[in-house]
């Protein structure tokens, strides 16, 4: 509360100008049929506020955006969700740091950033761990995930919300040359997250790994700071990066997954037949995102193709070699990592 103001500004009063209301136009991009509502809905008062570092559109976006519409429309649930997109309540790490404390209610990001707070998810980055999106999709709503999101929540204040995919597999992206195996890789600077087993990886294959925040790796490029990045297609074209870089090998070695979470408090404030509705419009917000994003992993390879950059898919043999670099991690970096966790992933391959 501001001393000298009675009634105070609250956080929620300094962030609603500034919130992106969820409305109308993002219907039908996610492709949800229209759903007769009853004649009374419930209601949770408070506007609810996410920050998160997707851009308006992004499946990422979609899958917390969709939800008060869901809930509307399925679920006769009235919550307001004040949407702010593309990192403008603060960086990746603050805004994972708010949603703990409370500034904020909802937030996420690709998994590795929430090593720092938790590790129960660290399974989910190990290279080559999931193998497409077939198996993505059967571990977001597995009895594993479910029981390492318990976990989670047990270490950090937060609910774990069901994930979505995060634009599908990243790509090796560089501006000096083209890269066919490692070989070709040695002494690239390439910019990476905070987390170990990314780390070790890129250093398994000759690079050396430089962590460097999203919001300031196109500098970094322009700057010759770093050489590229492990970044998915969708983000190297909506963030303009093919003006910065040229080339780009799929090495299909990390699946992207947006970790999803509520702050406790919020969640809890909600009681239990609204939180039952608002988990699963989450869960039908993200079936809905998830797919969308699996195909837009094709359609922005071939829009950064057409802005000029070259996707080069390595050969088996080349694969291989890949392959060898980023599993290596699994007894390096990776040792740490549950055992049976890891087991019970790799037996998701087959289900």
């Amino acid at each position: 509360m501001t001393k000298g103001n009675k009634k105070g500004i609250t956080r929620r009063d300094a962030l609603k100008t500034a919130g992106v209301a969820v409305g109308a136009a993002v219907v039908g991009t996610m492709g949800f049929p229209a759903i007769v509502r009853s004649k009374e809905a419930k209601r949770f008062l408070k506007p609810i506020v996410a920050g998160l570092n997707g851009r308006m559109g992004d499946p990422t976006v979609m899958s917390v955006s969709e939800i008060p519409r869901i809930l509307r429309e399925k679920y006769d649930v009235e919550l307001e969700i004040q949407i702010h997109p593309s990192s403008t309540l603060g960086t990746d790490l603050s805004q994972l740091e708010a949603v703990q404390t409370g500034f904020i209610d909802i937030s996420s990001n690709a998994t590795p950033q929430f090593s720092r707070f938790d590790g129960s998810f660290n399974f989910v980055d190990l290279p080559y761990i999931v193998t497409d999106w077939d198996m993505g999709n059967r571990l977001f709503k597995s009895d594993l995930w479910k029981q390492q999101a318990k976990k989670f929540e047990a270490n950090v204040p937060v609910k774990v919300l069901p994930p979505v995919g995060a634009g599908g597999y990243r790509l090796l992206w560089n501006n000096i040359r083209p890269l066919k195996s490692p070989a070709d890789a040695q002494g690239l600077k390439i910019r990476s997250t905070g987390s170990l087993l990314y780390i070790e990886m890129l250093k398994n294959w000759g690079t050396n790994p430089t962590p460097v925040p999203w919001t300031e790796t196109y500098t970094a490029l322009q700057q010759n700071v770093v050489d590229g990045f492990h970044v998915q297609p969708i983000w190297t074209f909506k963030f303009s990066m093919y003006e910065v870089l040229k080339f780009a090998v799929e090495v299909n070695a990390a699946f992207s997954v947006q970790f999803q979470v509520m702050n406790i408090n919020t969640w809890n404030a909600m009681g239990e037949e609204i939180q039952k509705a608002f988990m699963l419009a989450a869960q039908d917000a993200a079936d809905a995102a998830n797919a969308e994003d699996q195909k837009l992993e094709t359609f922005f390879k071939g829009e950064l193709r057409g802005k000029g950059m070259e996707i080069y898919t390595p050969s088996a043999a080349e694969m291989a070699k890949w392959r060898a670099g980023g599993e290596k991690v699994w007894n390096g970096a990776g040792a740490s990592v549950d055992r049976s966790v890891v087991d019970a992933a790799v037996a998701l391959r087959a289900s």
